[in-house]
């Protein structure tokens, strides 16, 4: 079909729906006619759609700038002054979070996540300045969100590995330094946030249980040597051919390797005893205790305090001994225990990714 065919069929279209028209009027005795043509009447319908449109966006933008308006007899200043000084709270308490978090389970630490130093926003700031650090903050809470639960669940599953309940080791020291403070609770156009922010703040002092009790567990490894020679449990005693319990695990390396504590503790025994030659033994509280035998030489005392690897001696072969080796033991609640739990559950704790 050509053009002029086309348009041909579309104007007769038009004139099928806008027919021409006539209309008449008398007045004082005399008949006038008035003839509405198709073109004429194209003509008013446009006219009468433009004004539609006119109107309807007219309205809509009023609508907007009302929106958009403060308050009647409120000052935009003020406006900008108060969304100024809640984006202060908020990143006061969001600092005082990530100043206190640290995550031994996680390969990137909470405090590693980025910051504005010193912010200091000005009441005169634009409000697109001011939307983009909230938005950062919104942003940085949700990193810790998602950082605080699988961190924990890290060191839980660490502790189900060493067969040991993290709740023996009680409270965290001061765990209500993660409480948000009042002032954000008080910001009454920022009560999500609040919310937010306090369910972080629990969440951040389980965490913080957990990561007191693993400073208190033995985790780490004695030595800086994996080899094992000898396990825990029945095994054939080297001397008698004979099975015997084994209540530790035997770690075979050069005499005067050096041997480390591995947790914090207390020095509860550092001399000779019997078939053990020169032995050290930690008690770490809350019902555990390690033992390092076979020494060559000891660099602690009882009733010295030590921390996790911290050099306590050094590996030797006194007392009942085939040779250089430290033979180790885990004890919790007076029963021996398979250190190589503890070992792994160490390996656990602080594997990244």
């Amino acid at each position: 079909m050509s053009l002029s065919a086309a348009l041909d069929r579309v104007w007769a279209a038009l004139e099928a729906r806008f027919p021409e028209r006539h209309f008449y009027m008398r007045t004082d005795g005399e008949m006038r006619g008035l003839v509405l043509t198709t073109k004429r009447q194209l003509a008013l319908a446009a006219g009468a759609g433009a004004l539609g449109l006119w109107t309807a966006t007219s309205l809509v933008a009023t609508v907007m700038a009302m929106a958009a308006a403060p308050p009647p007899g409120q000052d935009p200043r003020s406006l900008m002054r108060a969304m100024a000084e809640r984006i202060e709270t908020r990143e006061a308490n969001l600092e005082s979070l990530f100043a206190t978090v640290t995550c031994p389970a996680a390969s990137t630490g909470a405090n590693t996540a980025a910051q504005v130093p010193g912010l200091k926003l000005e009441p005169s700031a634009p409000t697109g300045i001011l939307k983009s650090v909230s938005g950062r903050q919104d942003r940085l809470l949700g990193r810790l969100e998602n950082m605080a639960d699988p961190c924990a669940e890290r060191l839980k599953s660490a502790f189900r590995q060493a067969g040991v309940d993290p709740s023996r080791f009680g409270p965290a020291p001061d765990p209500g330094i993660l409480a948000p403070p009042k002032s954000v609770a008080a910001v009454n156009s920022d009560t999500t946030f609040s919310l937010r922010l306090g369910a972080l703040a629990r969440s951040l002092s389980r965490l913080r249980i957990l990561e007191t009790a693993t400073s208190q567990a033995p985790f780490a490894r004695p030595t800086n040597t994996s080899a094992q020679s000898s396990g825990f449990g029945l095994r054939t005693d080297p001397f008698t051919g004979h099975l015997a319990p084994h209540p530790g695990l035997d770690i075979p390396a050069p005499r005067m390797t050096p041997v480390f504590a591995t947790a914090e503790g207390v020095v509860a025994y550092a001399g000779r005893r019997g078939t053990y030659g020169n032995i050290i033994e930690i008690d770490h509280g809350h019902g555990l205790r390690t033992r390092f035998a076979h020494l060559a030489a000891l660099s602690v005392r009882v009733g010295q305090r030590v921390d996790p690897r911290q050099q306590i001696g050094a590996i030797g072969s006194t007392g009942r001994s085939t040779g250089p080796h430290l033979h180790y033991e885990v004890w919790v609640d007076g029963q021996p225990k398979d250190p190589e739990a503890f070992l792994r559950a160490g390996d656990h704790v602080h594997q990244t990714g």
